[in-house]
């Protein structure tokens, strides 16, 4: 990068705007410049050397350890606690592609910087808002972690199927239920082990997906065109057992054929799970909830039905924004598990329908290609 244009870029970035030229000038002439190549380390966490540096341009990734903690681009800079507190880097920096730096040794930040206040607001600044930003990502991996949580006790109910079937053959066996024929028991059996063997892999899978939250491990999200019909019914029964749907029904309603569509199987059933307790819960013993499935529009929708009182008008507008609820012991995740894996995930779009006093229908799209 010629030196005309290097000093138009200094004199952009918040650290050095208000140096005058002839300052910028000796920066540039007596700080030498970095080439680094795609995936070439700058530096790795517990090193020990004193320089900061201007990203003049491409981009670096900040990480510790697998964690990403920050991209950075042209105009910004990093590696100057290493100057402010004389200790061992606190992360490691690479470029995500050629990139191009301005090293700012010791030496050079003394003169320049240290003895100039505005220079060192800026670098307040600067550590200020990397603070709030690792503070807003904090908040959101424990709203994240908190949603994973929430959702994996929703299928530890389908687990109440098991029950039911080991109860039987627990009979069947003692000779309680001398009606009962030895195939059934084994019919019962077989059942019982398919659903534990299907929650513990889908447990698993919820498990492994926090995890890798956690890590900052990035991992493929795999959707494929399917039918829907089948993955309700499986919903349905497990959720038969949950405490909000025992005395409850639950109607299945498809509409037309080819009510295929694109998606992860497992997030899917975590949204039905959502959406059809929050309606038992809201239903009356002996009422029902109804799953309706039709095409729209390249679509399909999926929609669930209670005939509860109707979601209050002074809250709608705060059910997807925040963790909001209105069951005693609720805590609002719910329905931000549902947005995020619809709109995010899938590219689809979740939205309700209330009338006061005659009940709320819960929409969700899919892609169908």
């Amino acid at each position: 990068m010629d030196k005309d244009r290097k000093i138009k870029l200094l004199k952009e970035t918040d650290l050095l705007s208000f140096f005058d030229e002839s300052t910028l000038s000796n920066l540039v002439d007596h700080c030498r410049e970095i080439s680094l190549e795609p995936g070439e380390v700058l530096f790795n966490e517990d090193d020990l050397e004193n320089a900061m540096y201007l990203i003049l341009e491409g981009e670096l990734d900040v990480f510790k350890g697998p964690k990403q903690i920050a991209v950075l681009g042209a105009g910004q800079y990093l590696g100057e606690m290493s100057l402010i507190e004389s200790k061992a880097r606190s992360a490691s920096a690479r470029a995500e592609k050629a990139t191009l730096l301005m090293e700012i040794n010791e030496e050079h930040f003394h003169t320049y910087l240290a003895s100039e206040p505005q220079a060192l607001l800026s670098i307040m600044r600067t550590l200020s808002s990397r603070v709030r930003g690792d503070l807003d990502t904090m908040m959101k991996d424990m709203r994240k972690l908190s949603i994973f949580t929430h959702d994996i006790r929703n299928f530890l109910s389908t687990l109440g199927l098991a029950e039911l079937s080991i109860e039987d053959s627990v009979e069947l066996y003692e000779g309680t239920e001398p009606g009962h024929k030895k195939r059934d028991g084994l019919e019962d059996m077989e059942k019982c082990q398919t659903i534990v063997e299907t929650v513990r892999t889908n447990l698993m899978d919820l498990l492994d997906s926090s995890l890798n939250h956690i890590k900052k491990i990035k991992t493929e999200y795999v959707k494929s065109k399917k039918a829907i019909v089948p993955v309700i019914e499986e919903t349905v029964e497990g959720l038969s057992t949950h405490a909000q749907l025992r005395d409850k029904d639950v109607k299945i309603n498809p509409s037309g054929d080819s009510l295929e569509a694109v998606f992860y199987p497992l997030d899917i059933q975590r949204v039905l799970q959502n959406l059809i307790i929050n309606a038992g819960y809201v239903t009356e013993t002996g009422g029902m909830v109804e799953v309706g499935i039709s095409r729209d529009n390249g679509f399909l929708q999926v929609s669930v039905t209670d005939k509860g009182a109707g979601i209050p008008e002074e809250i709608q507008n705060y059910l997807f924004k925040d963790t909001l609820t209105t069951k005693k012991d609720g805590n609002g995740l719910g329905l931000l598990s549902c947005k995020g894996i619809i709109e995010e995930n899938h590219q689809g779009k979740l939205w309700f329908e209330t009338k006061p006093g005659k009940g709320t229908t819960f929409h969700f799209t899919l892609p169908t290609s």
